[in-house]
């Protein structure tokens, strides 16, 4: 389902409590009338050594009691916004120099429907400049920190909105995700990160990296929040599967899992037992040339689109800051270089983009629908990444058994093809390493199925064990 520019119409919180126990705690947010959003903003400051965010509320009281009383699903709940996506009242920096004082006008459409449903924003998050990155390691606004160890990086480009939730600050953030940027953090920060089909969920006031690309998507405490947070915008009632029991999961062996971490081979091994035993029907396959087909476009898409879109937004919405400002001043030598050559070289030539959009990227997720349709499948059971946090070198490399390998193509050699195709995709808690650092287990459906695909994580959830909460 695209959603139209009205608001989607929402059952009241009663409603979803009796049909689909999204909000258990629905009575105790309306009892305690805006003491979650101050809450959180509490927390926000007394974990300010982790640097997910950039900027915070400051909360009116009787505004968060008003909204609380209100029956509406996400009344009085406390969310957090990368701060890549449009929030009246708040800068909106996208993480780089030239933009840290621009305050967009209003709010991104995604913003209006979930603050429409009852929710309050908290903060806006940290992220990897202009969202070109995963390790989240902003040289303007600090590098935000795993709240498992901070010694290595939370993931990106989303990071701070990972480790807003992870940490317990709220229980639902939004974020974007290009090429993994939702879920490659909440694999290494230790929650769930939701990417929805392209086009499920509006993309206006965005600062973007690629419109083909990219998505804004979810980051929440469990799958329910994610499902609730997915109703708040799409208005989809959300489906709740009983169990696991008879769904076709595909194991894509060839590239997926290939040269796993050790640590993570073990934690994705014995979650995928834990299917098992719940009753899925785990079937080995292979989404076809997958390596090959995505590696020819997935940088060239960026490059050609990158600066013309920011540039798009920036003009859209009258900013004062040009797109060739923004590249003057980035602060990060990659991402500087990424964008001067886009600006400067013209890398990609029309023609060589208009082949990757008309068979490049359908080649892609035709292949994934020829796996599915082969072997029947619900859904693929992938690890989210094929390493856990590492801490990340000068050079932005990043140690992977015995190599030093670059920390971007290392960490979303899973989440790419997904995000190239455009189909939904989420990355649920599967364990801990030995070392205690999260690892998360990816679930992969055919673009336009999100509302099956939430209904199996859910399941896929029930059956994986709780992972620890980090200690501060």
């Amino acid at each position: 389902m695209v959603p139209s520019a009205a608001a989607p119409k929402l059952a009241d919180a009663s409603q979803c409590i009796e049909l689909l126990s999204l909000s258990n705690d629905f009575a105790a947010r309306a009892r305690n009338a805006g003491a979650e959003a101050s809450t959180a903003v509490s927390r926000a400051n007394e974990l300010s050594h982790l640097n997910a965010f950039i900027s915070l509320a400051e909360r009116d009281e009787s505004e968060c009691q008003a909204t609380s009383r209100k029956c509406l699903p996400l009344a009085g709940m406390p969310i957090a916004v990368k701060d890549n996506i449009d929030v009246r009242g708040f800068a909106c920096t996208g993480g780089t120099p030239a933009l840290r004082e621009w305050r967009p006008p209003s709010d991104a459409l995604i913003v209006k429907r979930l603050t429409a449903a009852g929710a309050v924003m908290v903060g806006k998050t940290n992220l990897h400049e202009l969202a070109a990155g995963v390790t989240s390691d902003n040289p303007t606004f600090g590098r935000v920190k795993n709240p498992y160890d901070p010694a290595v990086i939370a993931g990106g480009s989303s990071g701070g909105s990972a480790v807003a939730v992870a940490a317990g600050i709220v229980p639902i953030a939004l974020g974007t995700d290009t090429a993994g940027s939702c879920r490659v953090p909440a694999s290494l920060s230790g929650c769930v990160g939701f990417r929805p089909t392209i086009g499920r969920y509006p993309a206006d006031g965005l600062i973007p990296l690629s419109l083909t690309r990219d998505a804004i998507g979810t980051f929440a405490r469990d799958v329910t929040h994610a499902m609730l947070a997915d109703w708040a915008v799409t208005g989809d009632m959300p489906t709740v599967a009983g169990s696991l029991a008879g769904k076709r999961l595909g194991i894509p062996r060839p590239y997926f899992y290939n040269d796993l971490d050790q640590d993570v081979s073990a934690v994705i091994d014995a979650a995928l037992g834990k299917l098992a035993d719940g009753g899925a029907i785990l079937i080995e396959t292979e989404v076809v040339n997958i390596e090959e087909l995505v590696s020819k476009i997935s940088v060239p898409i960026i490059m050609y689109e990158g600066l013309r879109d920011v540039a798009a937004y920036l003009n859209r919405h009258r900013c004062p800051v040009t797109a060739w400002q923004v590249v003057d001043q980035v602060a990060g030598p990659i991402e500087r270089g990424l964008f001067q050559t886009a600006l400067l070289n013209n890398p990609i030539h029309h023609h060589d983009y208009v082949a990757i959009l008309q068979a490049g990227r359908p080649a892609v997720i035709e292949a994934y629908r020829n796996c599915f349709a082969r072997e029947q499948l619900d859904a693929l059971v992938l690890p989210t990444t094929p390493l856990p946090a590492r801490a990340v070198g000068a050079d932005g490399a990043v140690a992977w058994n015995g190599q030093q390998i670059p920390a971007l193509s290392a960490y979303i050699r899973s989440t790419d093809p997904t995000s190239i195709a455009g189909m939904p995709s989420i990355s649920i808690p599967a364990g801990m390493t030995k070392g205690g650092l999260p690892v998360g287990l990816c679930i992969d459906a055919l673009p336009g199925s999100d509302a099956a695909l939430l209904s199996i994580a859910l399941a896929v959830e029930r059956e994986l064990p709780l992972i620890p909460k980090p200690v501060f």
